[in-house]
C-alpha cells in the first residue's frame, strides 16, 4: 500500500540519489575507480532488468508483492550512469553533449511519472539500458582501447556495443522472452533506432568528442612561454557577470583601430596514452555574406594524461568585427569555442600564469 501510494516520489528520490552520488564521483574518463563504478552499475542494471521482468512474468501468476528494493536499485544504478556520463560529456565544451543527457534524464523522470508500475516494462528499461551503455562504450574505447579519437574509433564503439547488447538479449530471449521471437524483434527495433539515432547525432556534430574535453579556452593580448613552466599571459578581464568565461568577449586593440595580434589559449584534457591532434581555427563573422568565413587555420599535436589539460595557443592579426576561435578535432568536431568582438578602444589590461 505504501509503495503504490508513494511510488512516484520514492522512485523519482532514487534516481535523485543515483545521479547526484556520481556528480560528485565523477572525475575523469581514465579514471580506474569511475570506470570500475559505471561499469558495476551496467552489471547491476542488467541483472536486475532480467530479474524484475521474471518477477513480472510470475506476479501475473498470482506473485503480488511489488518488488520494491529492487526497483530503487534500477533507478539509483540508472540515475548514477547517467550523472557519470553527463559530466564526461558535458566536459566536452559543447552544450549539446549536455542538452542530450538533460533530455534524457526528463524521459527517466517522466517514464517513472506515467508508466506508473511499469518500471519493470521490458522495453522502457531496455530502451535506457542500451542507451546508456552506447555512451559509456563511446568514452571507454577509445579511452582504453585505441588510444585514439575519430570517425572510425566511433564506429568501432557502436559495433562493441552493439556485440554486448546482442549477448544480453540472448541471455533476455532464453529467462525472460521465453524463446518468442516476437518479444525479441520488438526489444531489437528498438536497440536499432537508439543506435541508429545516436549516429545520425554524431554526424550532425551534436555528440561530443569524448573522451577530449574543454579545460580552458579564452583569447589574450599576449602569451609568453616562461621557463619555468606555464605560460604568462596579458588578457581584458570578462564583465562580472560573464563567470563562465576566462576572458573578456571584448578585444580592443588601440583607439585609432587599425589591427592587432590576438593570441587563443587552449588547454584540452585527453586520457592517459590518447595522443592526437587538435586545430585551432579563427573565423570573422562576414556581415554581406551573413555566415563566418575561415581566416586560419593552426594545428598542433596534443598528448594525454594531464589534470589540467595539454596547453598550446595560436595567434592571428585581427581587425574590428565580429570573431571567434574554435578548438577542433581533425575531424571537425567542435570541442571548445570562444567568441570575441574586436573593437577601437584602450584596453585594460590585467596579467596571469596559466
Amino acid at each position: 500500500m505504501f509503495w503504490r501510494r508513494y511510488e512516484h516520489h520514492i522512485g523519482v528520490g532514487a534516481l535523485a540519489v543515483g545521479f547526484t552520488f556520481d556528480l560528485w564521483l565523477a572525475k575523469r574518463p581514465d579514471s580506474l575507480i569511475d570506470n570500475a563504478l559505471l561499469l558495476s552499475y551496467l552489471f547491476i542494471a542488467g541483472a536486475l532488468i532480467i530479474i524484475l521482468n521474471l518477477r513480472e512474468a510470475r506476479r501475473k501468476e498470482q506473485v503480488s508483492t511489488e518488488p520494491l528494493f529492487l526497483l530503487l536499485i534500477l533507478q539509483f544504478c540508472f540515475g548514477g550512469l547517467a550523472s557519470n556520463l553527463l559530466v564526461l560529456y558535458g566536459h566536452s565544451g559543447t552544450l549539446a553533449g549536455s542538452a542530450l543527457f538533460l533530455g534524457m534524464l526528463v524521459v527517466l523522470v517522466f517514464g517513472n511519472e506515467y508508466l506508473r508500475g511499469r518500471y519493470t516494462l521490458l522495453r522502457f528499461n531496455v530502451a535506457v539500458y542500451y542507451f546508456l551503455l552506447l555512451t559509456y562504450c563511446v568514452i571507454a574505447v577509445p579511452t582504453f582501447i585505441f588510444h585514439s579519437v575519430g570517425t572510425l574509433v566511433f564506429i568501432a564503439s557502436g559495433i562493441i556495443s552493439l556485440g554486448v547488447i546482442a549477448a544480453f538479449l540472448g541471455l533476455l530471449y532464453v529467462t525472460v522472452l521465453r524463446k518468442t521471437a516476437r518479444g525479441l524483434y520488438d526489444v531489437s527495433i528498438l536497440v536499432a533506432t537508439i543506435f541508429c539515432l545516436f549516429n545520425g547525432l554524431y554526424f550532425l556534430d551534436v555528440i561530443p568528442p569524448v573522451p577530449l574535453s574543454m579545460k580552458n579556452i579564452g583569447v589574450y593580448h599576449a602569451v609568453l612561454k616562461q621557463s619555468g613552466g606555464g605560460y604568462l599571459a596579458t588578457y581584458e578581464t570578462p564583465e562580472w557577470y560573464a563567470f563562465w568565461r576566462d576572458t573578456s568577449a571584448i578585444y580592443s586593440i588601440g583607439p585609432s583601430g587599425g589591427s592587432a595580434t590576438a593570441s587563443c589559449f587552449s588547454s584540452v584534457f585527453a586520457p592517459t596514452g590518447l595522443n592526437t591532434a587538435i586545430y585551432h581555427r579563427w573565423e570573422e563573422f562576414d556581415p554581406t555574406a551573413g555566415e563566418w568565413q575561415t581566416m586560419a587555420q593552426v594545428s598542433f599535436p596534443i598528448s594525454g594524461g594531464r589534470d589540467a589539460g595539454y596547453k598550446g595557443y595560436s595567434l592571428k592579426t585581427v581587425v574590428p568585427g565580429r570573431w571567434r576561435c574554435d578548438v577542433e578535432t581533425k575531424n571537425g568536431a567542435l570541442i571548445g569555442r570562444v567568441s570575441f568582438d574586436v573593437v577601437a578602444g584602450e584596453p585594460v589590461l590585467s596579467q596571469t600564469t596559466l
